[in-house]
């Protein structure tokens, strides 16, 4: 499995509220109807400060496909012209140029205490 997390901030003038109404009620849905090899797409809402330090994001995202084939597909589809219409629909409540990416692995399980 692979597993990549985009780290991404609203966009200027959207509420906490709005971004997150957009993204679980438009984005999501059409990107899971359109992004070809996504098995499992889950969005993370910041809530809250972490010791004390604001997050810099608004949302930690993460995809999960089944190989680097899928990952080509998707990646495929997001660039090709029939990939326009999530470009511009994150164009509406995202902050496109401060989104950080990553691909990652996950280690571990429970903590204990």
């Amino acid at each position: 499995m692979i597993k990549s997390i985009s780290l991404i901030r609203r966009k200027a003038g959207v509420t906490p509220e709005e971004f997150r109404r957009h993204y679980e009620e438009v984005h999501a849905p059409l990107a899971l109807t359109c992004l070809p090899g996504l098995k499992k797409y889950v969005r993370n809402y910041v809530v809250g400060d972490v010791f004390g330090a604001p997050a810099d994001f608004d949302v930690a995202s993460e995809f999960w496909y089944e190989s680097a084939d899928d990952v080509k597909a998707s990646l495929a589809f997001y660039h090709s012209p029939a990939g326009q219409v999530l470009r511009d629909d994150e164009l509406l409540f995202m902050d496109k140029d401060s989104i950080r990416a990553c691909r990652v692995v996950e280690c571990g399980g429970e903590v204990a205490g």
